[in-house]
């Protein structure tokens, strides 16, 4: 019998994007984070980075960077809502859900959550984008974080991010 041969490579084997090392890091000039394992970088530029778990569930953007002109935590949370307002117009606060202020690794902030509808061609899912906004003192730099998720993945979801969102380290202050 001759033996099985693979039509052509076995499995793809992953390079590390710019900035993602072998050992699960990521990092820009604004924010660096451990990347877990089965999660990859599927975007990137100088102040933000996108990232998506091996189930597919849903993605994580992380920014920090220079605010031009100068704006608070709640401008920056407004910029945001009218950006999901833009591309999504059912957007509005998930039912239940409740906007609050805090620290997230360092950065002060607010957290809050948007429910949508995603659309793709004749489907559509039911979406949760839990979002957080923040700036430093002067309202120089921005921090932000974008999850996006489906309502029925949101809970399993963030729990798989949580190592990484917990390992947030903001550059800029």
């Amino acid at each position: 019998l001759p033996s099985p041969s693979p039509a052509g490579t076995p499995s793809p084997v992953p390079t590390p994007t710019p900035g993602t090392t072998a050992a699960g890091t990521a990092s820009n000039n604004g924010v660096a984070f451990n990347l877990p394992a089965g999660w990859s970088v599927v975007n990137k530029d100088d102040q933000s980075i996108t990232v998506t778990n091996a189930n597919n569930q849903g993605s994580i953007t992380i920014a920090s960077g220079a605010s031009n002109p100068a704006q608070t935590a709640q401008q920056n949370k407004d910029t945001l809502d009218k950006y999901f307002q833009g591309k999504y117009p059912d957007t509005k606060t998930c039912p239940g859900s409740k906007t609050s202020t805090g620290s997230l690794n360092g950065a002060n902030g607010i957290v809050w959550q948007l429910c949508f509808t995603l659309t793709s061609g004749s489907q559509s899912v039911p979406a949760t984008a839990p979002l957080f906004a923040g700036a430093d003192t002067d309202g120089s730099v921005y921090y932000a974080i974008l999850i996006l998720t489906s309502q029925a993945d949101v809970k399993a979801f963030l729990t798989a991010a949580g190592p990484l969102l917990d390992s947030i380290q903001w550059k800029l202050k």
